[in-house]
């Protein structure tokens, strides 16, 4: 059974499904609510572990209520948690999300009060016995510590380039061996929207593959062997909720390549994964399973 180790944010996400504010000033009355784990990492590491892999996660929490709800729902759904560092006098990550017409969503953020952004404590020993290691820029001291421990061990390392407050490092782009943007997070790091110039622009000078998720348009990469724009199409659905997908894909994308699958074999199994969990509600609990990522993709070639 391949293991990815996952690196990076846990956060508890607060869903709310509701009609978008039309404007800034202005009340709305949710239809739903529902508290979800939620985080790029983290949401990543239960997508490896209902797929069918082993899933480990080293983050840190605050020692707060949140903290032990989202740590426990973790360990529930199998994910490794030994590695989570709960600190004292410190706030967990929680997240405000309105989900509107078609999964389109709207979140707040807050990312953390008093977390202690030192990585030395991390077991960096362990990535040279596991399959993949996945990381987000959230916590960049520690992604830049698995990135540098798994090149030197040769061990695939996946960054989920996602946007955030600022662009992501470079330093994490060129340690990668997959560096997979989500769209707003290319455009971002490379100040072009065009996605085959923005591909090019971010590749340049490095050795990774580099990739690019891009919602309903699907996922596209290229690398030093294939230099022009390889493309996969999302998966036919309608889309109900989003909020989670790009963490799935990753996810997906870092256990297939973890198991030794190709780039192109790994983005159809976690395209089709990331969609299948957004033609559903439910959060976490509607990661699709290894053989119905299977299915799907068996009755799409026969299609």
């Amino acid at each position: 059974m391949a293991e990815v180790i996952c690196v990076g944010v846990a956060v508890l996400d607060h869903v709310f499904e509701a009609d978008l504010p039309a404007s800034s000033d202005s009340k709305t009355f949710a239809r739903t609510y529902a508290q979800f784990g939620g985080g790029m990492a983290a949401t990543a590491s239960v997508a490896v572990a209902r797929l069918g892999g082993k899933a480990a996660l080293w983050s840190r929490l605050g020692n707060d209520d949140t903290g032990e709800y989202i740590r426990s729902d973790l360990a529930r759904r199998g994910v490794q948690t030994e590695h989570i560092r709960q600190i004292d006098g410190a706030r967990s990550p929680v997240s405000s999300v309105v989900i509107g017409d078609k999964g389109v969503r709207q979140a707040t953020v807050f990312p953390r009060q008093n977390l202690d952004n030192n990585a030395d404590w991390l077991p960096l020993e362990r990535i040279s016995e596991t399959s993949a290691v996945l990381v987000d820029p959230r916590w960049p001291e520690a992604a830049m510590a698995a990135l540098e421990r798994a090149h030197l061990n040769r061990i695939p390392a996946i960054l989920d380039a996602d946007i955030g407050p600022d662009p992501v490092p470079r330093e994490l782009v060129e340690l990668s061996s997959h560096a997979i943007f989500s769209l707003p997070g290319l455009i971002q790091y490379t100040g072009t929207k065009d996605i085959a110039p923005a591909l090019a622009k971010a590749r340049d000078g490095i050795e990774a593959i580099v990739g690019v998720t891009a919602g309903p348009d699907g996922f596209y990469w290229m690398s030093e062997e294939e230099p022009e724009v390889r493309h996969i199409p999302a998966l036919a659905i309608e889309a109900v909720d989003t909020l989670g997908a790009g963490d799935v894909f990753h996810g997906a994308f870092s256990l297939a390549i973890g198991e030794g699958k190709s780039v192109e074999n790994a983005g159809r199994f976690a395209t089709t994964a990331a969609g299948l969990i957004s033609a559903r509600n439910g959060g976490r609990d509607t990661i699709p399973s290894r053989s119905e990522v299977w299915d799907r993709l068996a009755s799409e070639t026969e299609a």
